[in-house]
């Protein structure tokens, strides 16, 4: 977790708690795919930082977006499995 501070409205700064998770990719020429998210009231943002060479220049683009949704929840079967255990052996 990290702590991010904020101004609220009356002026004294607050300390805000958030939840971020990475997951990186490393290509062999040194380029990454990173998705970080960062869990917020009411939902998550999503950041893709990509850098990568093409035509031997490197390239960095940012692209962030809103969800609702965990991003980096694992929707596979086996994922699926895995959440179903947790909950039965927590009911026990």
């Amino acid at each position: 977790m990290s702590k991010m501070k904020m101004d609220d409205p009356m002026g004294s700064p607050t300390e805000i708690e958030t939840t971020v998770r990475i997951n990186r990719k490393e290509f062999e020429d040194g380029g990454y795919e990173e998705i970080r998210v960062e869990e917020v009231d009411g939902g998550f943002i999503k950041t893709v930082c990509t850098r990568k060479k093409v035509d031997g220049e490197w390239t960095y683009k940012d692209d962030k977006s809103v969800t609702t949704e965990d991003p980096l929840k694992d929707n596979s079967s086996e994922g699926i499995a895995g959440r179903l255990e947790k909950v039965l052996k927590n009911l026990e």
